[in-house]
């Protein structure tokens, strides 16, 4: 028993430093994007970071479905694309504020992913993802045919200036800093859900459906509250995104948005937060400093997908783990200690 013992602390000891050595290394993190306008004001890295930081709310929102409860949504541009129209819609025709369209929206957008996930999820996970493919392509002809609403073709154009408490926040590090601040709030709601019993009802959900529903878990419920909520986030990105680019078109909901989060979750790992975020920056970051032509860059991507699904599929989650357990070999467990001599009468009988 005191040898088990030693050896479980031995194991143990390493993730407790890693614990106390991770949120140093997010706070880091966040002091050097805090600081960054400040750093490199040239106009194109800031709109490079700005696009950065949406696609690392884009992916972790896209992780709650795909990592937490492990259901392959193909619609996720759907929700990126409907909180842009909305904003564009709402503020270039009535006149709404960023602040009201961003709540708005978010709301909206659950009720549109409730209105997808009840039929969607009582199919199995594989046809789950057919569905969802399917809605996409419904949003995305709606988009380029509902003239009357969305502009077709011609996009919905003129989207004023974004404005927030009265202020206009025109200039590239002000927008930085909103989106920033949408980065954030999408990292700390999925890290909340993580840490929390919701979190483990997803996983309980996402390993084993039958058992979940046995201990009184309903997997739909807890499917729909996850897709809600990466929505929601979604959505949100998408209206910040129509007052970034002060136009929206069909494009905004085009299958390349897909493919990019697919790479950024998978590349990253399933269900890792830590190798989302990573991946995000890296993939959105280091095309634009290549200067890589769109068509090359989804040729790219598909490739460097399919390598990675089929070698690491924990994708950047295990390099991390790796460098943790050469940071912090575990010791050796001690040698058993020999069985104590029995006393001479057993021996005698």
């Amino acid at each position: 028993m005191t040898g088990g013992h030693q050896a479980s602390t031995a194991t143990v000891a390493p993730a407790g430093r890693r614990t106390r050595v991770e949120p140093a290394i997010w706070l880091l993190g966040l002091a050097f994007a805090l600081v960054f306008p400040l750093i490199l004001p040239v106009p194109y890295y800031l709109s490079t970071a700005i696009t950065a930081l949406m696609f690392v709310a884009l992916a972790v929102a896209f992780d709650l479905v795909v990592g937490r409860i492990g259901a392959l949504s193909l619609c996720q541009p759907v929700f990126f694309g409907f909180g842009s129209y909305a904003a564009a819609i709402l503020s270039t025709r009535y006149g709404w504020s960023f602040g009201a369209t961003l709540v708005i929206s978010a709301l909206a957008a659950v009720v549109v992913a409730l209105a997808i996930g009840i039929p969607a999820f009582r199919l199995s996970l594989h046809a789950f993802a057919i569905a969802t493919l399917g809605f996409a392509t419904i949003a995305m002809l709606l988009a380029k045919n509902w003239v009357g609403l969305t502009g077709g073709p011609l996009c919905t154009t003129g989207v004023p200036a974004l404005t927030l408490f009265g202020v206009e926040l025109a200039s590239l590090p002000a927008q930085y800093y909103v989106v920033l601040g949408l980065a954030v709030l999408t990292i700390a709601a999925a890290f909340g859900v993580a840490r929390s019993r919701l979190g483990l009802a997803l996983t309980a959900v996402r390993d084993d459906p039958v058992l979940a529903s046995a201990r009184g878990l309903s997997p739909t419920a807890f499917r729909l509250t996850a897709f809600g909520l990466s929505a929601a986030l979604s959505a949100m990105v998408g209206v910040f995104n129509a007052y970034f680019q002060s136009v929206v078109c069909p494009e905004n909901l085009d299958m390349s948005y897909m493919t990019a989060l697919l790479i950024m979750v998978f590349i990253g790992g399933r269900g890792s937060l830590r190798g989302v975020v990573t991946a995000a920056l890296l993939f959105t970051v280091l095309p634009q400093l290549l200067h890589l032509a769109e068509e090359w860059r989804l040729v790219i991507y598909g490739l460097v997908l399919l390598g990675v699904v089929i070698t690491i599929p924990d994708g950047l989650e295990r390099a991390f783990r790796t460098i943790g357990r050469l940071g912090h070999p575990a010791k050796p467990p001690p040698p058993a200690k020999p069985p104590a001599p029995r006393p001479p009468s057993e021996v005698s009988r």
